[in-house]
């Protein structure tokens, strides 16, 4: 269980450096073609990790042979879709908003329980999820107290983040019935191909270059291989072995690190109705949690 415990740490830290490595790519990149890329990287290195062994070589072959069209949809929910929103929401608003809106993760994951698995969610916990959503009202109204112009491309971005939120939750669920059946190299090596597969078409439309400065490649080799493959590959290990309720308690580790990190490298600000928005947030996700 430690190892477990370890591996939702270490995916959670990874991603809330994330969105401060994305906003150094998209100086020089659109959003498309940083996911693409992203993931187009994070692909080649785990198909080339899974297929360097003779048990991995069937495990990719039986993967693709049964249930190809669900990590195609793996692909396409959490790694095309998920990542080309929150790549949009970081153009239009700030890494501290996007870190603390995604931290609704776990309330959503345990609302799609509901739906989809038929699990109960108590009292406490439904309070807890209008809580949270009450918090992520204050983060996404929160930019409507500056300029017009600002506080309109703010709020594009923050409602673009809760959307991401509501489809990377999705992966997450969908993603707990692959890992049950596959290892989490497997997985999360199928979905990244496909994902990658599916955003090059949007990429190449965009504009897609590879001539970028040192840092910006630095950055986006972070990125595909830190946040996009080790990241994936730690939280499907910590979900293969715990329930993701409670993985997700992790998730509040990932808003720390985007704020941290936003505020002292990126000089983004800090405003008091973020500073209410997220403790509304944590409040909400940890009542649903207990």
């Amino acid at each position: 269980m430690m190892f477990a415990y370890l591996a939702a740490t270490g995916a959670a830290i990874l991603w809330g450096a994330s969105f401060l490595l994305t906003k150094i790519v998209l100086t020089q990149l659109g959003p498309m073609s940083t996911a693409a890329l992203r993931w187009g990287v994070a692909a080649i290195v785990l198909i080339a990790i899974s297929a360097a062994t003779t048990r991995g070589r069937e495990v990719l072959r039986r993967a693709l042979r049964h249930d190809v069209w669900s990590f195609v949809g793996l692909g396409l929910v959490g790694v095309g879709i998920f990542y080309a929103l929150q790549n949009l929401a970081l153009v239009y608003t700030t890494s501290i908003d996007v870190g603390l809106i995604m931290n609704g993760f776990p309330t959503l994951t345990a609302v799609l329980g509901v739906w989809l698995f038929g699990e109960r969610l108590s009292r406490r916990a439904v309070g807890g999820v209008v809580i949270a959503l009450l918090g992520v009202t204050f983060i996404t109204l929160g930019g409507l107290t500056e300029a017009n112009t600002v506080a309109r491309s703010r709020l594009l971005g923050d409602a673009l983040a809760v959307v991401a939120t509501l489809v990377g939750s999705l992966y997450i669920v969908g993603g707990k019935r692959a890992v049950t059946t596959y290892d989490p190299l497997t997985v999360t090596a199928l979905a990244g191909v496909f994902g990658a597969l599916m955003l090059l078409p949007v990429a190449a439309w965009e504009g897609l270059t590879l001539r970028l400065s040192v840092g910006v490649w630095a950055a986006l080799l972070g990125l595909a291989l830190g946040s996009g493959a080790a990241a994936n590959w730690l939280w499907w290990c910590a979900a293969d072995r715990m329930p993701v309720s409670r993985a997700g308690v992790f998730l509040y580790i990932t808003p720390v690190v985007s704020t941290i990190l936003g505020v002292a490298l990126l000089g983004e600000p800090l405003t008091a109705v973020t500073v209410a928005g997220a403790g509304f947030v944590l409040g909400g996700v940890m009542l649903v949690q207990t």
